[in-house]
């Protein structure tokens, strides 16, 4: 009897390892399959990031900024303060831009560290700079006006951040690798410009630039193994393009927290409607971002604050850091 007991509790022992082996490998299988799928939904290259190795001949003054959480400060390369007054000539003036803002994505970042950076609409990186001097290993800048990219790269090496900061010279749209003309949106603005018509290819022309899905970030995503990441996305008014085309980004990382730009959005329903129910269905609450409190009126024409947090309800502890 005591051998055929010992004889069962061996059997019950080796089905249970097998199974767990089984089980470990089949996720591992899986894992791969759905990078594999995600490969596959991109068109955009390697060659559409900027070569960080590159010195521009452009001169253009560059300053240290404002010392936050009494440990961080970068460096940011600005426009000519005549004519961007209100970004380039605030940060001249002050040291910072968005300082609240900013802060907040500073606290996340330093206290999550496995969390990567992704900057939609860098302007001239004041996001970006930050996040890579904090020490965030992965800081994704989707920025396509070129006066812009140059400046955020030149920023970039005299911080020596190349190996943490990517650049990708692109707006985002709704089909990739179309050629896009730029119009000027805000006076004394410079990076304010808002999309216009699609239009043909000229190099020549810093206002006609290349787009992309937010999708096709994925291969860049595997390369780095980055599983987790926050958003700010600042676009003028084509913010639903990081929602329209960005639902396998959603679904293969965690992405707990977005920062975006809402004052001029929630103004054209189609967009907001469409953002609201993205977020809304993968149970994301709406935060103000002065108060870092959730948006108790249902009807988002009354939020009024500049900026919205969405942040996943599980996540809700990133307002209180």
């Amino acid at each position: 009897m005591k051998t055929n007991y010992k004889s069962h509790i061996l059997k019950l022992i080796f089905l249970i390892i097998a199974f767990s082996t089984i089980t470990y490998f089949n996720r591992i299988d899986y894992f791969s399959l759905n990078w594999n799928h995600s490969i596959n939904l991109s068109n955009t290259t390697v060659e559409d990031r900027i070569d960080l190795n590159v010195i521009t001949n452009d001169s253009f003054q560059c300053v240290k900024t404002k010392l936050l959480l009494n440990k961080y400060h970068t460096t940011v390369c600005v426009h000519d303060v005549g004519k961007d007054t209100d970004v380039s000539g605030f940060i001249v003036r002050t040291g910072i831009w968005e300082e609240t803002l900013v802060t907040r994505i500073i606290r996340i970042l330093s206290t999550h560290r496995q969390l990567a950076f992704i900057d939609v609409g860098a302007n001239i990186g004041i996001y970006t700079m930050y996040a890579a001097a904090l020490g965030c290993k992965n800081v994704i800048a989707i920025e396509c006006f070129r006066p812009n990219i140059e400046r955020i790269r030149r920023a970039v090496q005299l911080e020596n951040v190349e190996h943490q900061v990517i650049i990708m010279a692109r707006a985002l749209y709704n089909k990739s690798n179309t050629y896009l003309s730029l119009r000027t949106n805000i006076r004394n603005n410079i990076g304010s410009q808002q999309l216009n018509i699609e239009t043909l290819k000229n190099e020549n022309d810093s206002l006609v630039v290349q787009s992309m899905r937010f999708d096709d970030l994925l291969p860049l995503v595997k390369e780095r193994d980055i599983r987790e990441a926050i958003i700010k996305i600042d676009i003028e008014t084509s913010e639903q393009y990081l929602c329209e085309t960005g639902e396998q980004m959603f679904n293969q990382i965690n992405i707990p927290f977005v920062m975006m730009e809402w004052a001029n959005i929630k103004e054209i329903p189609a967009r907001a409607n469409l953002i609201e129910e993205f977020f809304t269905n993968r149970s994301y609450i709406p935060f103000n971002s002065e108060t870092c409190e959730p948006q108790t009126e249902k009807n988002y024409r009354h939020w009024y604050t500049q900026d919205i947090f969405w942040i996943k309800k599980t996540y809700t502890h990133l307002c209180k850091l």
